[in-house]
């Protein structure tokens, strides 16, 4: 299966700065590069499924929840679920 139109993202704003668009920010700029220099057609990621101020953040920049991912990641020794979530380029 080729996937080389498909990219992975990651991210994580420190605490102190969270809510200063520093978030906005980031992603646009990774997206900017995934989008003109990468020429990627999907972009994916996981996202805590507790964390509702990230899933905005992804949700403005056009991602979709595709799935719910349980006891996915182990979060202070409790497992916690995630979500997948990924961001199809329109054609221009």
């Amino acid at each position: 299966v080729r996937r080389s139109h498909v990219g992975s993202f990651g991210m994580g704003v420190a605490t102190a700065w969270q809510g200063k668009g520093v978030g906005s920010r980031l992603l646009g700029a990774a997206l900017e590069v995934a989008d003109n220099w990468m020429n990627l057609h999907r972009v994916e990621l996981t996202v805590y499924a507790d964390n509702e101020a990230a899933h905005r953040l992804y949700h403005k920049f056009g991602f979709e929840t595709e799935g719910l991912l349980r006891d996915y990641a182990v979060r202070d020794g409790a497992f916690v679920d995630t979500l997948t979530m990924a961001r199809i380029r329109k054609p221009a």
